[in-house]
C-alpha cells in the first residue's frame, strides 16, 4: 500500500434541518467526497460545545461504532466545518421560508376576515324608513 500525500478533498453537503429537534439533533446530513463516495446519515448534534457533525452508527454490543468516518484529523476538521456551515446555512433559509409562508397565512386570514362572507356584511334596509 503506498502513501500519497492528501490532495484538496472536494465535499459536496446536504444539510436536512429538522423543524422541531429532537433531543440533541437539530438535522441530518449526507456528504459525497470527490464525486466518488457518499455517506447518508450523519447528524448535526447540538452539544454542550456547540455544534458537530456525528457520524452515522450502529451499536455494537453496549457500544456505538462509526460506520463511516475521516481518517485523519484535517478531514474530519474539514468536514465538521462544512457540515455545520451547510447546516447554519439550511436552517436559515428554512427559517425565512416560514416567516414568508406563516407571513402569507396571516394575511390570507386577515383578508378572509375583512371581506364579508355570504349572508355576512353590509345590512340593507327592505322596508321603508322610520
Amino acid at each position: 500500500m503506498a502513501n500519497t500525500e492528501q490532495s484538496a478533498v472536494k465535499l459536496d453537503v446536504r444539510a436536512y434541518p429538522i423543524k422541531e429537534p429532537k433531543n440533541k439533533t437539530v438535522a441530518f446530513a449526507s456528504v459525497t467526497i470527490n464525486d466518488m463516495v457518499a455517506i447518508n446519515g450523519i447528524q448535526v448534534i447540538d452539544g454542550k460545545n456547540g455544534l458537530f457533525a456525528q457520524m452515522p452508527q450502529t451499536k455494537v454490543g453496549d457500544e456505538y461504532k462509526d460506520i463511516a468516518f475521516p481518517v485523519t484529523k484535517e478531514l474530519r476538521q474539514q468536514l465538521n466545518k462544512a457540515i455545520v456551515d451547510t447546516y447554519i446555512a439550511e436552517k436559515d433559509k428554512v427559517s425565512v421560508k416560514d416567516q414568508i409562508k406563516d407571513g402569507q397565512n396571516a394575511a390570507k386570514g386577515a383578508n378572509a376576515n375583512d371581506a364579508p362572507s355570504a349572508g355576512k356584511g353590509k345590512k340593507t334596509k327592505t322596508g321603508p324608513e322610520h
